[in-house]
């Protein structure tokens, strides 16, 4: 079964008009200023490209996430480097706690400006003494009549900055064994007194937003409880594969990239009078990346059309996110090399993705994690 039909491949092409028009020319003024502007959120709302596997009634166009397959592969291959984490974040990774666990309400209030791009979501789970074990985090939501008092930190927040929206996760008993049954889920919105943020200074993606947020005493109306009390461990589990699966194509689109550019360069550039691409040794390197790409991308795919199906994809995501981020980091290392000189420039592709792929085997889970993770699936 392919994945993508012809309107898939229709929607291809359009994002790809977009990019060229709308992104490129400007990927260097936005990495320079360390920033995308609100004026792009703007046209990607315009051109449908927010929110488009929500319901109608929220602004959305009710498609399968084979359009959000496309739109993330295409836009890591642009020339921000920013640009894809922003967005999936924003479409994937954040605003989905309101689509799949919101009320009527909260998502005629909040989930329909992250379709027109008048709001920019961020999902805030993360803290500095508690990354991947989630249920250890120190952030409380105290209730208080008809609010939550919620206190604490969050950090590596992608979007945190600029965020209109913060999806909080938080506290809400800090008694109750298991702790992850403590935990539960908050629309914090931009304004509210003792939300701030400081953004941080990243090697790579520079254009893409990650920041520090601290909550000093913040009142949340109790009706911005997303879901229900004390069930956000279960609402953070179900949404990571969405969120590993989105990871995942970073590093395989931006893999794709790498190697394509690095063989064009080979073909054009010669030692001795021979194309560097003929060379036994490079032709080797080639076929061992290629090869191990195009079997991590089938296999990703069919991770797609299992998500698609409603099948559990927990075993295969998980192997699919953590060898296709160590994948990306080895080609961009390799192809650095294979360039000579020219792929230590700052502007080159695979120098690059040195250091703006390296969050892709950090985020969503590092490596280890996942070899945690699926040990426990295979019974170790």
């Amino acid at each position: 079964m392919r994945l993508f039909n012809e309107d898939h491949n229709k929607f291809r092409l359009r994002v790809k008009t977009f990019i060229e028009k709308e992104v490129n020319p400007y990927a260097e003024e936005w990495e320079k200023n360390r920033q995308i502007p609100r004026s792009f959120w703007k046209k990607m709302g315009e051109e449908g490209f927010l929110g488009f596997c929500y319901e109608k009634k929220y602004g959305g166009r009710g498609l399968d996430i084979a359009y959000s397959v496309i739109l993330t592969e295409e836009l890591i291959k642009s020339r921000c480097s920013g640009i894809g984490p922003v967005v999936a974040t924003h479409n994937e990774m954040s605003s989905t706690y309101l689509s799949h666990f919101g009320t009527d309400k909260q998502k005629m209030k909040y989930l329909k400006p992250c379709t027109t791009g008048d709001a920019i979501c961020a999902i805030a789970v993360t803290e500095p003494d508690a990354g991947s074990d989630v249920a250890a985090m120190n952030t409380t939501a105290v209730r208080d009549g008809d609010h939550y008092v919620i206190n604490g930190q969050k950090i590596y927040i992608t979007n945190g900055y600029y965020a209109d929206i913060v999806i909080t996760a938080a506290k809400t008993d800090t008694k109750i064994r298991p702790a992850f049954k403590g935990i539960s889920m908050f629309i914090v919105e931009k304004g509210t007194e003792g939300l701030s943020a400081s953004k941080l200074d990243k090697m790579g993606i520079p254009a893409s937003d990650t920041a520090e947020v601290s909550y000093a005493d913040c009142r949340v109306p109790a009706e911005n409880l997303v879901g229900s009390e004390g069930n956000g461990f279960k609402y953070i589990m179900e949404c990571f594969q969405r969120e590993r699966l989105m990871v995942t194509l970073f590093s395989l689109a931006s893999c794709e990239k790498i190697i394509q550019e690095t063989i064009d360069f080979c073909r054009n550039h010669s030692l001795y009078g021979t194309p560097l691409i003929s060379s036994q040794a490079n032709k080797h390197k080639f076929v061992e990346m290629i090869s191990e790409f195009e079997v991590l991308k089938t296999f990703t795919y069919d991770c797609v059309q299992e998500y698609l199906a409603g099948n559990d994809i927990i075993k295969g995501i998980t192997i699919a996110k953590f060898r296709a981020g160590e994948l990306v980091n080895r080609a961009a290392r390799i192809c650095m090399g294979l360039q000579g000189e020219h792929g230590y420039l700052r502007d080159n592709v695979a120098a690059r993705a040195c250091l703006d792929a390296r969050p892709n085997i950090i985020a969503g889970g590092s490596t280890e994690i996942m070899k945690e993770i699926l040990g426990k699936l295979l019974g170790f």
